[in-house]
């Protein structure tokens, strides 16, 4: 893996991707306060453009990657959700795991920053 720029800290906003060429790859970079995180921007169920989905504070329920068995929802504002603009699909932006009984998971790369220069590792 290699580091490659990304652009300025301060052009991602929060709430919403900052889509950027990195390495040859679409990459979404998005802003959590002060946390920054990068998504491949390839939805694997049918490699939609997944960062042009909506960000928001997720649900969660009392199991990992959702709960098919019924146990009760909650809401948790510290977690951002990236939903997939075409079929809705749900993830975790930090980590890239689905937020339902789904296999697939977002790629997910490390990010850094530099003199208020995003990097990320690919």
């Amino acid at each position: 893996m290699a580091w490659h720029p990304a652009g300025p800290a301060g052009e991602i906003p929060q709430g919403k991707a900052r889509i950027v060429s990195v390495g040859g790859k679409q990459v979404g970079l998005f802003r959590d306060g002060e946390a920054l995180y990068a998504i491949l921007n390839f939805c694997p169920h049918f490699g939609a453009p997944v960062c042009e989905g909506k960000v928001f504070a997720g649900c969660v329920t009392a199991g990992a990657g959702g709960d098919p068995g019924g146990r009760p929802l909650g809401f948790d504002p510290d977690r951002l959700v990236l939903r997939c603009p075409w079929h809705h699909w749900e993830f975790d932006v930090k980590t890239g795991e689905p937020l339902a009984p789904v296999r697939q998971r977002l790629k997910t790369y490390p990010v850094k920053v530099e003199s208020g220069e995003v990097w990320v590792d690919l």
